[in-house]
């Protein structure tokens, strides 16, 4: 199957949190389910790469308010991604973020 949960997380967040990371460089593309689930504090989701001991930058980042969802589809970023979240507000807010990793035939 070269579709596969390559990262998967579903957390309530009170502060600033760095809720996983995973290797990319075994996918051609990933795409990126990313949802808040409750509380009305505003989520800011950002993709980190991170190459080695640094993190060059940001590979995207979102602000969802409650019950806002995003998915979007990217072509391999480097090697390995970061996953952090912060609430805006200082309440407790869930979120879930679900990565999916496209292999492409044969690999």
């Amino acid at each position: 199957m070269p579709t596969e949960v390559a990262f998967s997380v579903s957390r309530n967040i009170a502060e600033a949190t760095a809720i996983g990371d995973f290797a990319t460089d075994l996918y051609a593309r990933i795409r990126v389910l990313a949802r808040q689930t409750g509380g009305d504090s505003t989520l800011e989701v950002r993709l980190v790469l991170a190459e080695g001991e640094g993190a060059p930058g940001d590979l995207d980042r979102y602000l969802l308010d409650h019950g806002e969802s995003v998915q979007r589809v990217y072509e391999v970023p480097g090697t390995r991604l970061l996953v952090y979240v912060t609430p805006l507000q200082s309440e407790v807010s869930g979120i879930d973020v679900l990565i999916w990793g496209y292999k492409a035939p044969g690999e």
